[in-house]
């Protein structure tokens, strides 16, 4: 299918299936139907020229389908880039999925792969955390998910970290990501203690 020129978005951030630009469908479907057939698309920036017919007998809705899906462009949550929510996306989300069709996408692409996988490392650094006698393999990959998921704010015990790299530092001290682990802990605890003195000045 042809892809339009985007002339009205600036540069968005692009999905790894679907690239940056609208994709054009080939059906004509006049604007204001398609904002009826779901309410939402009454604030949203539309492709009109982007619109696939919906299956609604394969959507999982309570009261009203979605007839349409159509391009749309939103602004991510986490980066505040722009990014196309598209038509194809929303295809497959509501149709195969079966994702409830209320369902909004409000990450870019990117902050949504990040999101899976600080989800990820999160619940393996939870599950190896408490063990009592973990292997020097284990060492390795809790150093590197707690720099990970400090540098994306996904922590927020410090000490326990600070008790991790200690223990780390006696066990695998020649490990190269403890470096890493000891400048993110040491700036996270620096802007901590910045943020405090702001909240409580002298």
């Amino acid at each position: 299918m042809p892809r339009r020129s985007l002339t009205r978005s600036g540069n968005p951030v692009p999905h790894p299936r679907y690239g940056s630009a609208p994709i054009a469908s080939g059906l004509k479907i006049p604007e204001d139907e398609i904002r009826r057939g779901l309410w939402r698309h009454g604030r949203d920036e539309l492709f009109p020229e982007t619109v696939l017919r919906a299956n609604t007998d394969k959507q999982n809705f309570a009261v009203f389908p979605r007839q349409y899906y159509v391009d749309v462009l939103r602004t991510c949550r986490t980066c505040h880039r722009p990014f196309i929510f598209f038509a194809r996306e929303q295809r497959y989300w509501f149709e195969t999925l079966r994702f409830f069709v209320d369902a909004d996408c409000v990450l870019c692409p990117v902050c949504r792969r990040d999101s899976r996988t600080v989800q990820r490392r999160l619940r393996r650094y939870s599950d190896l955390l408490p063990k009592a006698n973990p292997t020097s393999k284990d060492l390795m990959l809790l150093v590197d998910d707690a720099a990970f998921l400090l540098e994306h704010g996904a922590l927020r015990n410090l000490s326990s970290v600070g008790a991790l790299k200690n223990r780390a530092l006696r066990v695998i001290p020649e490990y190269p990501g403890l470096e890493q682990l000891k400048k993110i802990l040491a700036a996270s605890r620096e802007a901590r203690s910045a943020a405090s003195q702001e909240t409580h000045p002298r």
